[in-house]
């Protein structure tokens, strides 16, 4: 009897642990720190102003994407059109989310959102609005080209590039939330392993 119900129990554990990795789970990642971020501009006409961001996925259960949206919080600029933002995943797939939009006047503390179902970017020239959630630059978008990529553990960057000799800026904070196709848990492998003392002891 006192086997019957080990195993049954073992049978209930690898059962949930399947169950549990069936649907995606969700995640959210956000790169800071005390002062923000510099954005330089150019230091010579040979140069670009460039600004890596990474930010890391550390959970292990985090395998395959499935979806993405990118936040980024506090720029400010004196030329938002001189920026052209990439993100990077930790392969090397590169993704444009904006170039030289935002026109020449001054932003501070802008907030964007960058996701496949905002609206598109407005035209060269024309401000950015603050809070909006925007389609990235690029086709096919963040999910169209990062969707059944594995995720993590791994490090990501947002890319910032600046092609202006005069102007310059900063960012608070940058965030990568989305879903994903989790790994099975490990208590699957306990369950399993109790499955197999018990065929062990049987025998």
């Amino acid at each position: 009897m006192k086997n019957r119900i080990v195993l049954s129990l073992a049978l209930g554990f690898v059962g949930t642990s399947l169950a549990a990795a069936d649907g995606p789970i969700t995640f959210e990642y956000t790169a800071q720190r005390d002062g923000g971020f510099l954005i330089p501009a150019h230091q010579t006409p040979d140069t670009i102003g460039f600004t890596p961001i990474p930010l890391v996925l550390t959970d292990p259960l985090i395998v395959e994407i499935k979806s993405l949206e990118v936040e980024i919080t506090g720029l400010t600029h004196t030329s938002p059109e001189d920026l052209e933002l990439y993100l990077i995943d930790p392969f090397g797939t590169i993704l444009e989310l904006m170039s030289d939009k935002g026109g020449s006047g001054d932003i501070t503390g802008m907030n964007l959102i960058f996701n496949d179902a905002g609206v598109p970017l407005p035209p060269d020239g024309v401000a950015l609005t603050s809070g909006a959630i925007y389609q990235p630059e690029e086709t096919p978008g963040l999910s169209g080209t990062f969707s059944g990529q594995a995720a993590g553990p791994g490090s990501w960057t947002l890319y910032i590039i600046d092609d202006s000799l005069a102007d310059s800026g900063s960012l608070a904070s940058w965030t990568l939330r989305g879903t994903a196709v989790p790994e099975p848990v490990t208590l699957s492998l306990l369950a399993l392993g109790a499955l197999a003392f018990m065929r062990r002891r049987r025998a």
